[in-house]
């Protein structure tokens, strides 16, 4: 049995994880709505409590295959329906059946994701890389997409999911958070950048945003290439 105390350190990263599962519905319910920005703003707060679960509950020492499967939950409700519902509803349902059929693609690949990824990593640990785009960067591209949907045909924006769908099922490896490094340092600047992109959604933005991107992936190789040579110094 657990202690008090040892059930609140637990509920904590759930009670966050639950809030995720919130706003990604709301997200819906906005995007239903016509509230495409609304939809917009409720994802991305969805994005900054899925960065805390999981490390509230490491800092509280509570991880556990279960919070990960509610980890995996929220995620495919925040980042891959919420998503493909929010493209569907803003931009592609001009499309007809080929809107749909790209939705749920998009939607499909993320859940495919999130599947390969409970099978592959430890649930009381980080890796420092993860295999194919993860769903919240895909939501993030999405969400662009979304803000700037008067500027971006529907069949471009078609494209741009199907690319996503087949870059988060990938097998590219892309830098995780590190604690204190270069590629942590990086990845925060590029959160910075796409609350940018969000606050003042135009060209000049989503272009630096993703050229800081490729920064970060330069940033990751450098640094995998030290920690390979420090290891095999070793």
């Amino acid at each position: 049995m657990l202690s008090p105390d040892s059930r609140l350190r637990w509920l904590a990263p759930n009670l966050i994880t639950a809030a995720n599962i919130t706003a990604g519905f709301l997200s819906m319910l906005a995007a239903a709505e016509g509230r495409f920005e609304t939809a917009v703003y409720l994802l991305m707060l969805a994005v900054l409590l899925d960065l805390f679960d999981g490390k509230v509950a490491r800092r509280l020492k509570v991880t556990s295959e279960f919070g990960q499967e509610m980890d995996s939950f929220s995620d495919a409700v925040s980042f891959c329906a919420a998503p493909a519902f929010l493209a569907h509803a803003a931009i592609l349902r001009s499309l007809g059946a080929m809107g749909v059929i790209v939705s749920l693609i998009y939607l499909l690949a993320g859940v495919l994701r999130l599947a390969r990824f409970n099978l592959t990593s430890d649930a009381h640990g980080k890796a420092r890389s993860t295999t194919g785009v993860p769903t919240p960067v895909g939501a993030g591209y999405v969400m662009a997409l979304v803000l700037m949907r008067d500027q971006i045909p529907a069949l471009a924006a078609a494209l741009v999911l199907l690319i996503l769908a087949g870059l988060m099922i990938s097998r590219l490896q892309l830098p995780e958070f590190r604690g204190k490094s270069s590629v942590t340092v990086a990845l925060l600047v590029g959160m910075l950048n796409y609350f940018a992109v969000v606050a003042w959604p135009n060209w000049y933005t989503v272009v630096w945003w993703n050229l800081w991107n490729v920064v970060i992936l330069l940033v990751a190789k450098s640094e995998d290439r030290r920690f390979q040579e420090a290891g095999s110094a070793s």
